[in-house]
């Protein structure tokens, strides 16, 4: 009996998120031009065609790679919004955590899907708001959830939170890029783990709650 019109095939789900989980490597390299419809066809071994039905136009590819790696990254932004030990413990822990995960050695370091990110948003005004959602916004989200905690516990002066969540996260952003995205490493080396500490503690000196002082 033939499929009624506008029904799905059975294995249509699974066959899209292995259609991303083949071009995600691909979306990723930076070596490379910001890649077309075709050759993200070429990366998930199908025709334009194929990832059109499934995607809809190119449009539709890019925010389902952001939407499916930021799905895969949900477990460790529940971690990570998490507040561990005191304020500052809790801060340098944070900022080591980012340096290494932005550098991981995974088959899609999320530097590099940062990375492909802000190249897409910055270059196509419909990707912008979906480079945001999934990708940049998460990542600021879990670590506000963090900063909360700390502001419950009373180990942070009052304070926006989304912005303190910014003044910590771009720097370390800025410096990963740098370094390993932007080739950086090879004329302005910068030693990550120790600016990871150092931006962490200066963070911690201008939001830690003053101790009070008794009458």
């Amino acid at each position: 009996m033939p499929r009624a019109k506008g029904v799905k095939n059975a294995d249509y789900d699974s066959k899209r998120r292995e259609l991303l989980d083949r071009m995600l490597p691909r979306f990723a390299r930076l070596d490379q031009e910001r890649p077309s419809l075709r050759q993200l066809a070429v990366a998930a071994d199908v025709t334009a065609p194929t990832l059109q039905h499934y995607f809809g136009d190119r449009t539709g590819v890019v925010a389902a790679l952001l939407e499916e790696y930021r799905r895969r990254g949900e477990a460790r932004l529940g971690q990570v919004s998490q507040a561990n030990g005191d304020f500052a413990v809790s801060m340098r822990d944070f900022a080591h955590a980012l340096v290494v995960g932005m550098q991981a050695g995974a088959a899609v370091r999320l530097g590099d899907v940062m990375a492909a990110s802000l190249c897409e948003g910055l270059g196509d005004p419909q990707v912008s708001p979906l480079a945001l959602a999934h990708i940049i916004d998460p990542a600021v989200d879990a670590l506000v959830e963090r900063l909360e905690q700390h502001a419950a516990r009373g180990e942070m002066i009052q304070a926006d939170l989304r912005a303190a969540a910014l003044m910590l996260l771009s720097p370390l952003l800025l410096a990963v890029l740098h370094q390993d995205q932007m080739r950086g490493c090879d004329s302005r080396h910068i030693e990550l783990r120790g600016l990871a500490e150092e931006v962490s503690a200066a963070f911690v000196r201008a939001y830690a709650a003053r101790p009070s002082r008794a009458g």
